[in-house]
């Protein structure tokens, strides 16, 4: 792991000059067009005594120009990721770096060949640098992977209840669910001649199941963010299933569907051991039409959950 060293108690004229000509005056600047995206006030807080220990000395005397680079591949990335990931996204940075502040520190664990980044305790979204590359591809710190994955880490603010979720899990969800949810739902109502028809995926309660240790073991570390694109997958699954089996053709099936699953609500569990199918299946309880997986199976052959579906009526 690279050592920590002690802040510069001073920097020579040329290294001050660098840091005035270079740094401090693009500050403002890259500070105006990063709130302007994300929507709120953030500001950059770069310590220079700090950084300039660890440039090599061919950078020493251009450390303005450095800290410079790395300030503006931040507010660079940080513009293409509230672009590509969109308007609640940019809450969630907002929310969860909460400080609205971007800072630059070492890269203590060396996790990073280059950057990285991470939300610091205090709120702050800070620059991760390698040492042993100090300076070289900088504006790699801040990709839109690299970020996720901070924010998925990050602690919860002050105050705040730590999330059922976690934003990995949220993401995926909105991403890959929500916005496809009511067409899928559509297709269940057309079907079945109701209105009533309600998807009830239950996220936390399928996360509080996958996170568990043993469990993360077999579904994978990729869990948190597949859970929306693999609910999806489950629940169109089932109405291509119901749609071949002719539901929506026959009044008989049509009936006993509606009779027996008289609340309406296609739900999604996750269950011990499977009572018709080998990856997943279709029971009816209470009311209700669960679609359910063993952890063994979760996310495998999702579209065969309702091939069973006729004999239970």
């Amino acid at each position: 792991m690279p050592a920590r060293l002690p802040p510069a108690e001073k920097l020579n004229l040329v290294a001050r000059k660098s840091i005035r000509d270079d740094y401090d005056a693009s500050r403002p600047e890259f500070e105006k067009k990063l709130s302007e995206k994300l929507g709120t006030a953030w500001t950059f807080d770069i310590n220079p005594l700090a950084i300039y220990p660890y440039a090599p000395e061919d950078r020493q005397s251009s450390i303005g120009y450095v800290i410079k680079s790395y300030a503006e591949g931040a507010m660079d990335a940080l513009i293409y990721f509230a672009g590509r990931q969109g308007e609640e996204a940019v809450a969630e940075l907002n929310t969860i770096a909460h400080a609205h502040t971007i800072t630059m520190d070492l890269d203590e664990e060396g996790k990073n060949t280059y950057n990285g980044c991470k939300v610091a305790d205090d709120g702050k979204l800070v620059i991760l640098f390698s040492h042993a590359n100090f300076g070289v591809n900088v504006g790699q710190a801040f990709e839109v992977d690299k970020v996720l994955k901070a924010l998925n880490e990050a602690p919860p603010a002050p105050g705040a209840d730590a999330p059922k979720l976690s934003f990995a899990a949220r993401t995926g969800i909105r991403d890959d669910y929500e916005s496809k949810a009511e067409e899928i739902r559509g297709k269940f109502v057309k079907m079945l001649g109701r209105e009533d028809i309600k998807l009830e995926p239950n996220f936390e309660e399928l996360y509080a199941v996958l996170s568990k240790p043993e469990n993360v073991k077999i579904v994978g570390d990729d869990y948190e963010g597949r859970m929306g694109f693999l609910l999806r997958e489950y629940f169109d699954g089932v109405a291509y299933q119901m749609n071949y089996q002719k539901f929506g053709e026959d009044d008989m099936l049509q009936e006993g569907f509606n009779e027996a699953v008289e609340t309406g609500i296609i739900t999604f569990r996750v269950v011990d051991k499977l009572k018709y199918g080998s990856y997943c299946e279709c029971v009816i309880e209470d009311g209700k039409l669960y679609v359910q997986a063993n952890i063994e199976r979760y996310g495998v052959n999702t579209g065969q959950a309702a091939e069973k579906l006729v004999d239970q009526l």
